[in-house]
């Protein structure tokens, strides 16, 4: 029989067995983890920007590419940074990364000058339509144009103001991408790019805005329709005049079309001083002197003033007005004060 020092013996024996295996199986999986984490073998295709400020440490730019979510173990990047670019220096800017890139082509990226972001100042005019707009930002060298009119048309951003627009138009932002000066960097994502201007359009569209615009009747599609229209056809004197000319138009019986030249302007697609009355005849549900109220959307995209204008227009009679040769409006109650007033329309 064993006695119960041989057995107890073999009970420690079958313990330390089971810890060093333990340990082992730990440490392979310790292992396959940082194997993983080192070479990018499980992390998924993710484009991330990334600011590195002067003089940061390895273990600095470790910490921020994991808040940005780039890497999970700040200490393994350090560890590799160190014995890889123990001399390197990472210079201060902005980086394009992506999440599934190993840690070598990050260092190489992150120590490189010329891997720094370019940027790009860019001014949208007030009344730019989207096709301006594109256009801009291709000359500026923002984004592709094919790129962005795909974006624009079939990407379906998160903002409570788009929820009833439908997918599949390149113009379907119409109205949604704010006229304002923006920062951006060169070959940058379009969907990054037009998020950009869907935020600023989201704070400066705000609830009171909004709010006002249910008083008006309307809907805040509705409202930025018929700002877009204020916009391309007023000046900055007139804004409110013209926007109480529309307003009466919306609630008239007797004149309910709106007769926008700006709205035949955006389906011709081209920019005449003056429209024909063919022109006015076109069968488009943009063309306001064939259909009646609004048009099916923004016109171009309006800024704060003309949205201002469009829930605040002036308390008038007015149901007319025409353009002058100097560029100003006159306006009428009447359409046979109208038609005496002089005018270079149609």
């Amino acid at each position: 029989m064993a006695t119960k020092k041989s057995k107890r013996r073999k009970q420690l024996k079958y313990i330390y067995i089971a810890f060093v295996l333990g340990i082992s199986m730990l440490l392979s999986a310790w292992i396959i983890a940082s194997a993983n984490e080192l070479l990018a073998l499980a992390r998924p295709d993710r484009e991330i920007i990334v600011e590195i400020p002067e003089g940061a440490s390895h273990g600095k730019v470790a910490r921020i590419l994991k808040k940005n979510d780039v890497i999970e173990q700040t200490w393994l990047f350090h560890t590799f940074a160190l014995l890889t670019k123990s001399r390197a220096e990472f210079p201060a800017g902005e980086y394009k990364l992506n999440s599934n890139m190993d840690y070598r082509a990050m260092l190489r990226r992150l120590t490189s000058k010329k891997a720094v972001l370019n940027t790009v100042k860019v001014t949208i005019p007030e009344g730019y339509e989207v096709s301006q707009i594109v256009e801009l930002l291709e000359q500026k060298g923002v984004c592709d144009k094919a790129a962005l009119e795909e974006a624009l048309a079939n990407t379906d951003f998160d903002y409570a103001f788009l929820s009833d627009l439908p997918l599949g138009k390149k113009n379907r932002l119409e109205g949604y991408l704010f006229p304002d000066t923006y920062e951006f960097y060169k070959n940058d994502l379009p969907e990054r790019v037009i998020k950009k201007f869907l935020s600023n359009f989201e704070v400066k569209f705000t609830s009171e805005m909004a709010a006002r615009a249910r008083e008006l009747g309307m809907s805040t599609h509705e409202l930025i329709t018929f700002a877009s229209i204020v916009e391309r056809e007023a000046t900055a004197k007139d804004r409110a005049n013209i926007s109480s000319v529309f307003h009466n138009r919306l609630s008239s019986k007797t004149y309910p079309y709106l007769e926008s030249c700006a709205t035949v302007q955006y389906v011709l697609g081209e920019r005449k001083k003056v429209i024909s009355i063919a022109d006015t005849k076109i069968d488009n549900k943009y063309n306001t002197y064939k259909y009646k109220g609004l048009p099916p959307g923004p016109i171009a995209n309006p800024g704060l003033d003309a949205i201002k204008a469009a829930l605040y227009p002036s308390d008038t009679d007015y149901l007319f007005f025409a353009l002058q040769e100097d560029g100003t409006h006159k306006f009428s109650k009447t359409y046979e004060e109208h038609l005496k007033t002089p005018k270079i329309n149609p």
